[in-house]
């Protein structure tokens, strides 16, 4: 565990790192499958494509039940422990799906929801202790980049294997992926764990715990806001592109899982890169800002999208939409962990967490729900674009003390 490199970062940081880097991979990699998938499990089992967003806010639902008690059960249990059962949970709700029939698709949305959900705060819990405060906004960052490297794999791989061998073997490849995570972080379980108190109480006011501490820490409250807003278009993406790809651009399965791929592979390089900037150049609320103006932009183009658009057109706002839409993750988590105490880092994390869930639970279903009621998608990307641009307003206000 003593490891070093030339970054001057703590000793040590380089196992945990990957350690969490590979279990949020594989949590997010479970929870975009079905989305991935979806024309060829809708077709299969009858189900309108536009439900994927409510398989999506299901998901999400689970997660923010469980993100709001991870505190806790960090601390009691450590969190390489609760990263392993998060990366089990993920495993069991894509396997589900196999079941068939749509209540066991939304019962393994649940579960695999509950998985992601857990992941995030015990991989803050121990990154807090681990990193220096001056390399934070770059480390989560990169911890934040395997959202994005989960989805890329699911992208990429998942729909030439459903075309080769049918769909049914692309979720059970998604299920065995996640579940080897558990595996392969057993053995940091011993040093990184050391700190779990097994006597710590699970209690059932800790997910209001969690939201007070977020209400009452002035520096968090538009951070929440963010979580909010930016968690609601991130979801809608990840859950209609594909979808949206194929339906509306006439693109087939597998160059749209591409395309989602492009989407996700800019999302990597934006966590890594806007976190260095926040690091050294630019505070959170500014760096936010910005980004959220790229996303508004980017959702417009991808509005605009028709049948005649060039494929190389096509990946430039997909590219577009992954260094914004997917790319702002690392930069909140980051403010967090600095607007916290260090004991607190994890509890504040939840909170901050359940409103990204409110908006990943709001945002896709209220996308499907206008979709079908419109019956195109344009509509839909605007009322996203919009949510986006009322929270920068709000982030280029002077902070309240200022005023």
């Amino acid at each position: 565990m003593r490891l070093r490199d030339g970054s001057g970062l703590k000793p040590g940081y380089v196992a945990p790192l990957a350690a969490m880097m590979l279990v949020q991979a594989m949590t997010a990699m479970a929870v975009v499958t079905v989305p991935v998938l979806a024309p060829e499990i809708a077709a299969a089992l009858a189900i309108d494509t536009a439900a994927v967003g409510l398989h999506q806010s299901i998901a999400y639902a689970g997660a923010a039940v469980l993100a709001l008690v991870s505190g806790s059960l960090v601390l009691r249990h450590g969190g390489i422990r609760i990263n392993q059962a998060s990366v089990l949970l993920s495993a069991a709700g894509v396997g589900l799906v196999l079941a068939g029939a749509a209540p066991a698709v939304a019962l393994g949305a649940i579960l695999a929801g509950m998985g992601y959900g857990l992941a995030t705060p015990g991989a803050s819990h121990i990154l807090a202790r681990v990193t220096p405060a001056a390399r934070r906004g770059l480390v989560f960052s990169i911890k934040q980049s395997a959202v994005p490297l989960g989805g890329l794999v699911a992208g990429a791989l998942f729909p030439p294997v459903a075309a080769r061998f049918g769909w049914t073997a692309a979720i059970a490849l998604s299920c065995a992926l996640a579940a080897s995570a558990a595996l392969v972080i057993q053995r940091l379980r011993a040093p990184l764990d050391a700190d779990r108190d097994p006597a710590h109480r699970v209690r059932l006011r800790a997910p209001g715990d969690s939201v007070r501490l977020v209400l009452a820490t002035p520096a968090l409250r538009p951070i929440a806001l963010v979580a909010f807003s930016y968690g609601a278009v991130q979801l809608c993406l990840f859950a209609f592109l594909v979808t949206y790809l194929v339906e509306r651009v006439a693109l087939n399965l597998v160059t749209a899982g591409l395309l989602f791929s492009v989407m996700q592979g800019a999302g990597i390089v934006a966590r890594v890169g806007w976190g260095w900037m926040n690091d050294r150049w630019l505070p959170a609320r500014p760096l936010l800002a910005a980004i959220g103006i790229g996303i508004v932009a980017s959702v417009a183009a991808t509005a605009s999208f028709t049948s005649e658009w060039p494929l190389t057109g096509l990946a430039v706002v997909c590219a577009a939409l992954g260094l914004t839409g997917v790319g702002w993750n690392g930069v909140y988590l980051a403010e967090v962990a600095r607007a916290t105490p260090i004991e607190k880092v994890g509890s504040a994390t939840g909170g901050v967490m359940m409103f990204t869930f409110l908006g990943i639970v709001v945002g896709p279903s209220t996308f499907g729900a206008l979709v079908a009621a419109s019956g195109s998608y344009p509509p839909a990307f605007i009322a996203v674009g919009a949510l986006v641009l009322g929270t920068v307003v709000v982030l280029l206000l002077p902070p309240k003390s200022a005023r």
